[in-house]
């Protein structure tokens, strides 16, 4: 098997034969895919970060992954007003464990373009420090998002997105210990949003230019918590560069083209970015259990 496959150190093996063959749509493509090397644990037991990037490309549109991808991703089809318009959302996000101490990352569009109000948390009193991270264990607020479209004046900036689209990376569901491993991106041209960022910026910052990742979250989007980079344009300008929206816009046929043009730097409505980079944590907590996060279309106010 010439694909990549979660190296055995970081395997969980936490999904059963029969959870493997519902995910891939039959019994017969999870045989071909053990045939070809794909990792058995004890007990016929696989790991499910595995099964999620084979059922995603397997081609048919018929897995799971693939249709649950269809649904999250088809705001990509949508044409230019659509994603640079301003939005209102209802934004939430809570821990449910009994771990203290904890600490909450606030909203923070405002740089780009964006606002928040009724910011409220379960102790107010934590709101009164300017930290982007919050001491709370539930947020809520209402967020305004917009886009914006502007070219990438830097023709060595340009020559890095298109650079990295050549490699042929993969955007993969990995474990948390690798979601930030640079050194898959170009030895087995796979990445999940932080290390593309990383990269990415790293790239940009290797060419003489001010560059940095930030994480935040992506509405509508199956995982929310998502990471791109800023970086200071020749023209003075600080521009968003999403090297993932770029991967996963291939797997939407009719995607908007601006997704992947390499000469524009295209930040959509649906971003809303924490003050943190890779690295940091949308939840800070002693525990592995997810925050939960939630984010609605709000009624606009007349």
């Amino acid at each position: 098997m010439t694909a990549f496959t979660i190296p055995r150190a970081h395997r969980a093996d936490d999904t059963s034969r029969a959870a493997a063959i519902e995910m891939l749509g039959g019994e017969e493509a999870l045989d071909a895919l053990v045939r070809d090397g794909l990792p058995v644990g004890p007990g016929d037991r696989f790991d499910s970060r595995d099964l999620f990037n084979f059922a995603l490309r397997s081609g048919g549109g018929k897995t799971v992954p693939e249709q649950a991808f269809a649904f999250a991703l088809r705001w990509m089809r949508s044409p230019a007003e659509a994603l640079l318009k301003p939005r209102t959302s209802n934004f939430s996000l809570a821990l449910k464990c009994s771990c203290t101490p904890t600490a909450l990352a606030r909203p923070r569009p405002e740089p780009y373009g964006g606002s928040v109000s009724d910011l409220t948390a379960d102790d107010p009193t934590a709101l009164q420090s300017p930290n982007d991270l919050v001491l709370a264990r539930e947020l809520s607020a209402t967020v305004r998002t917009e886009g914006e479209l502007v070219p990438l004046r830097s023709p060595l900036l340009r020559d890095e997105v298109e650079a990295f689209a050549d490699l042929g990376v993969r955007w993969v569901k990995l474990p948390d210990s690798l979601r930030e491993d640079v050194d898959l991106v170009t030895d087995h041209r796979v990445a999940t949003c932080e290390s593309a960022s990383l990269h990415l910026a790293r790239r940009f910052r290797d060419a003489g230019y001010l560059a940095d990742t930030r994480i935040g979250w992506v509405i509508g989007m199956l995982d929310l918590v998502h990471a791109w980079v800023e970086v200071v344009d020749d023209d003075g300008v600080t521009k968003v560069v999403d090297p993932i929206f770029a991967l996963l816009a291939d797997l939407v046929p009719g995607a908007n083209p601006l997704l992947t043009d390499p000469a524009v730097a295209l930040r959509t409505n649906r971003l809303i970015p924490t003050g943190l980079a890779v690295g940091g944590r949308v939840a800070v907590h002693a525990c592995a259990t997810a925050p939960r996060t939630k984010i609605t279309p709000a009624k606009e106010k007349p």
